[in-house]
């Protein structure tokens, strides 16, 4: 697909995005089954899903394939791709290429790209051309509610580039790929210069350029900000959103595809047009997503479960969306601790722990849970005592019992990766 090709097709997929509107959750469902039916005929012809492939007259329902988690997707990836491409030979290729800062990486007319590898192991995706250039027209279609006619400067913050980017820009909307390893005086000056109305990085830049522009040095007012590639705490939202006057978005993406996005009424939406959506109970009012991809072609997102625990709304969204709306992306299912309580483990979200540290006065910390159960707190700066009373008082209040608090060394992020700032080590009293 040419430069022209390409814009012509993000252009038909904006305008069909923009166009599509549901009055409510039964005609939204009504127009997701048609096209989960046609996910999963297509889903057959990979080879990972031969023995669905003689399916009675009926064909093959969704409970007929397996729920995949990262691990088991990983370990069959050669078979859930239409080139029969296998994991080692793309993260080879993928690698080469970052580590040279090129973006144009491709096997076999598909271009790969990385996972941040957050999770412990990192991941290839594919996608062709007519894909990308779906994922591009619905991102714009839903970040910019403004629409093309109204012009956008988009500054995107990112591990890695791609000539996805050139060709969406042309006209009244332009892109700036910074490079998210650059030096903090290297980005800030490339987006002085481009002096961009939309602002998109992970939530560990963004608070860095919000305190550069409160102190002065970043004279720079993009209309809309959005937090991509990582949990965006309240804490960050906050200090963000001061420093650059506007409320901070979040785009919710990831390997699996393009999940969700924030509207204009400030709530989080799951792409249902995109994706269909299963809920795997994860405690109270939350919930780890599997997702099926409903247009996926060229490899297989079938039931795949999310690393991912998203807490639920508790109600619909004043912005009239049927598609869903969730009050927060938590983290990782591996940034809930488990500790006892009442005689049985039981989980404990990131947020109890966010809250009691940070209330106690922490700038920023991380707590980890080991393979004994015992938590490991790191604090930046001082105040690592009032961090560690202030997180068994919460933990007390909340019934659980208190694990044994080694004091850490803290590790401040670096800019390309995730801040996780509750983890539990993979094996920790599991099971």
């Amino acid at each position: 697909m040419g430069l022209a090709g390409g814009r012509a097709a993000v252009l038909a997929h904006y305008l069909a995005t923009r166009s599509r509107r549901f009055a409510d959750r039964e005609e939204l469902l009504a127009w997701q089954r048609p096209r989960l039916a046609r996910a999963l005929r297509r889903a057959v012809r990979f080879p990972r899903y031969a023995d669905l492939a003689g399916a009675g007259l009926d064909g093959v329902r969704l409970e007929d394939f397996p729920v995949l988690d990262k691990p088991a997707w990983l370990a069959d990836f050669d078979g859930l791709n239409t080139r029969g491409l296998s994991l080692a030979d793309c993260l080879a290729a993928a690698r080469d290429a970052e580590a040279g800062r090129s973006f144009d990486t491709r096997l076999d007319g598909l271009a790969v790209g990385l996972s941040s590898g957050t999770s412990g192991s990192q991941a290839a995706f594919l996608t062709s051309a007519a894909e990308r250039a779906r994922w591009a027209g619905t991102m714009l279609a839903r970040a910019l509610p403004e629409g093309l006619s109204g012009g956008a400067r988009v500054a995107l913050v990112l591990r890695a580039g791609g000539p996805l980017y050139d060709a969406v820009g042309g006209g009244r909307v332009s892109f700036r790929f910074v490079d998210l390893y650059d030096a903090l005086e290297r980005q800030a000056a490339a987006l002085v210069e481009f002096a961009p109305t939309v602002l998109a990085a992970p939530p560990v830049l963004l608070d860095l350029l919000a305190a550069e522009r409160t102190a002065g040095r970043l004279p720079i007012a993009p209309r809309l900000v959005y937090s991509i590639a990582d949990v965006l705490d309240p804490d960050v939202a906050g200090r963000v959103a001061a420093g650059f006057g506007v409320a901070v978005g979040q785009i919710y993406q990831a390997t699996e595809g393009f999940l969700g996005i924030t509207c204009a009424a400030g709530t989080l939406h799951l792409n249902e047009d995109l994706l269909l959506f299963e809920d795997e109970p994860a405690g109270p009012g939350r919930f780890v997503p599997v997702v099926t991809d409903l247009f996926r072609t060229s490899q297989a997102v079938v039931r795949y479960r999310m690393g991912d625990v998203l807490v639920a709304s508790a109600g619909p969204c004043g912005c009239g969306s049927p598609l869903r709306p969730v009050a927060a992306v938590e983290g990782r299912s591996d940034d809930v601790l488990l500790l006892g309580r009442g005689g049985r483990v039981a989980p404990c979200f990131a947020d109890l722990v966010r809250g009691a540290v940070l209330g106690a006065g922490a700038g920023d910390f991380q707590v980890v849970q080991g393979d004994a159960g015992d938590l490991v707190l790191a604090v930046a700066g001082d105040g690592w005592e009032a961090a560690r009373d202030g997180l068994a008082a919460a933990l007390a209040r909340a019934g659980f019992d208190l694990p044994r608090i080694d004091r850490g060394d803290y590790l401040a992020p670096a800019v390309g990766q995730k801040r996780r700032r509750v983890r539990r080590e993979s094996s920790a009293r599991d099971g």
